[in-house]
This record gives structure tokens, C-alpha cells and sequence, in this order.
């Protein structure tokens, strides 16, 4: 066992520990507090049943997503910089939650979205995201040639600015009650999500991030060159349209739920790779361990630092994630 893979098992451990804390003491948080010593009495079956409704129906829920979506956009954002090669792309970046945020806006602007079904928000962000993927994917090929890595980040932030632009021309005509609907889910919120959702998207992670770890072999030779990967007889644009299908499926499934969280996705990799290494058989499942701490742990702060009132979850993780960023840059400046 070399230097890299002690490290993954200690480290795997230490977030693993830190994540089961953090899940007791964010069911813990709220109006009502709850011990560690009531959440096991209520675990166990008892409890009145206003506290089994709290921690089951609101408390528990809210943690569970909060856990799948850290992971889900965490983990999108390691395979995007895989693909394009890049240690600056995520979701955000590459038009996926720009596309998902204008979708939601143009159902707000031109219907009555509060009065619709819980699952009409997240269908609309998905479909934004896929469509924007789709777009800058398209945009950025040329047949006969490799797909230009380079080309899909500057087609990303070009739709990203665009989209956004449209989107400030149109939130200013909303109403009150439409602005305030539209500006939290771009800020991003995880509050109001039920088990169905929970379900849905602890399914399409699973799967998606299983899939990811099989093809982990795959993934390390698409992080070389282009001549390397084609020399190890990897068809580098069929895999990069696959992997990138599936990582945008999974970033939109996620900003579909929690809304335009960003950060994560940039984040967590780089934090997974200064400690375990860039292969994905370790850098996958620590950065999802990471992807489902600090959101869960960033949920946990947006409740407590301006209690009784709550912040949303979104502003937490960007003053997280702004310092740490230009940390990132100025090291590599340096």
C-alpha cells in the first residue's frame, strides 16, 4: 500500500466521521432543538408525534438532500474538469446552471409556478440544463476533429454571461412575489424538498456515480493528452459526449432540487486531489465525501448564524467557496 492510498482510507475515515456528526447536529438544529438523546429516542419509535413529524417529515429530509446534493454537483464538477482538462470548470461554468436558472425564470415569468406541481420546477431546470449542454457541446465541435476542450469552457462562460444578461431584463419585469420565488431558487435553497424528491435523486446519484467509479480508468486516460488517450485506444469525442451527458444529467438533477448552488462543483475536486491524488478510483468517492459535508455542513450555518431568521443556503457556500477560490489562484500565480 504506497503513501496516497494510506492517506484515501485515513482521510475516507475522518469525512466519513465528520459527515455522521454533522447529520446528528443538523437534525439537532432548528426552532425546537432536539439532542442527540431525543433524535435516538425518536429513532427508535418514540417520541410524540409532532417530534416524529419534525425530524421525519422536515429535519431528516432536509439533511438527506442537503448530503445528495453536495455529492451530485461535487462530483459533476470533477468529471467537468476532467473532460475539458481544465482545474476551473464546474456546473456553473459550463452553462449547466445558467440554463437551469433561465428555464426556471422563463416558467415563473409566464405562468403561475408558486400553483404547480412540486416535480414541474425541477422537470423545467433539468431540461434548461440538458438543452444548455447540449448547445455548448454542439457549438464546440467541429466533425472529423477531437473535441477542442478549450472551446467548451469559453462556450460555457460566453452562454453563462449570456443567459444571465436576459435573465436581469426580465427578473426586473416580475412581480414581488415572482422576484422573491426566482431570486431563491438562483441563489440556491434546499428548504420545501420531500422524500419523493430525496428518493428520485439518491437514485440517479447512486447510479450515475457508480457508473463513474466503473469507468474510472477511462477518466484517468481522458485527463492526459489527446494523443496519449487516443494511443490507449480511448474514442475520446464518443467518451467525453457520454461522460459529459451524464455528468450534466447529474448537475441538473441536483440544481434541479437545491437550485443554482454554486461552488461546489469547483471546490471539492480541488480538495480531493491535494489530498488523495488525481486518480478517480480514490478522487471519486472523497470527493463526493467532501461534495456532501460542506453542503451539509453550509445548510447547518444558514440556519444557525442568523437564527430565528435563515440564510440561504447558497450565500453560506459562496463565502465559503469565493475566499478558497482566490486562494487557488493566487497559489498557482505564485
Amino acid at each position: 500500500m504506497n503513501l496516497l492510498q494510506r492517506r484515501f482510507y485515513i482521510y475516507s475515515g475522518i469525512f466519513l466521521v465528520l459527515l455522521a456528526v454533522m447529520f446528528v447536529v443538523h437534525l439537532g438544529t432548528g426552532f425546537t432543538g432536539l439532542s442527540s438523546g431525543d433524535i435516538a429516542r425518536i429513532l427508535l419509535g418514540g417520541g410524540t408525534p409532532e417530534e416524529r413529524l419534525t425530524l421525519f417529515d422536515f429535519r431528516m429530509v432536509r439533511s438527506v438532500l442537503a448530503i445528495l446534493i453536495g455529492a451530485g454537483l461535487a462530483l459533476s464538477g470533477l468529471i467537468f474538469q476532467t473532460i475539458s482538462r481544465n482545474e476551473l470548470a464546474s456546473p456553473g461554468l459550463l452553462g449547466v446552471n445558467a440554463g437551469a436558472g433561465f428555464a426556471i425564470l422563463l416558467l415563473v415569468y409566464f405562468s403561475d409556478a408558486a400553483g404547480a406541481s412540486l416535480w414541474v420546477q425541477p422537470i423545467v431546470a433539468t431540461i434548461g440544463a440538458g438543452l444548455a449542454a447540449i448547445f455548448i457541446y454542439r457549438m464546440s465541435y467541429e466533425k472529423g476533429q477531437n473535441l477542442a476542450t478549450y472551446r467548451l469552457v469559453l462556450m460555457g462562460i460566453s452562454l453563462t454571461a449570456g443567459l444571465h444578461a436576459v435573465e436581469m431584463m426580465l427578473i426586473v419585469r416580475l412581480s414581488q412575489d415572482k422576484f422573491s420565488q426566482v431570486n431563491t431558487w438562483i441563489i440556491g435553497s434546499i428548504f420545501g424538498g420531500t422524500w419523493a424528491h430525496a428518493a428520485l435523486l439518491m437514485m440517479i446519484v447512486l447510479v450515475i456515480a457508480l457508473f463513474f467509479y466503473v469507468r474510472q480508468s477511462d477518466l484517468d486516460v481522458l485527463a492526459l493528452s489527446d494523443e496519449t488517450a487516443i494511443g490507449l485506444g480511448v474514442p475520446l469525442n464518443r467518451a467525453r459526449f457520454v461522460y459529459l451527458m451524464a455528468a450534466v444529467a447529474l448537475a441538473a438533477s441536483c440544481v434541479a432540487i437545491g437550485g443554482s448552488i454554486g461552488f461546489v462543483g469547483l471546490l471539492c475536486p480541488h480538495i480531493a486531489r491535494r489530498l488523495v491524488g488525481v486518480q478517480h478510483g480514490r478522487c471519486i468517492p472523497m470527493t463526493l465525501l467532501i461534495g456532501a459535508l460542506l453542503v451539509l455542513s453550509a445548510d447547518w450555518a444558514a440556519r444557525v448564524v442568523i437564527a430565528p431568521d435563515e440564510m440561504l443556503l447558497g450565500i453560506v457556500i459562496a463565502l465559503i467557496g469565493a475566499p478558497y477560490f482566490l486562494f487557488v489562484l493566487a497559489r498557482a500565480k505564485a
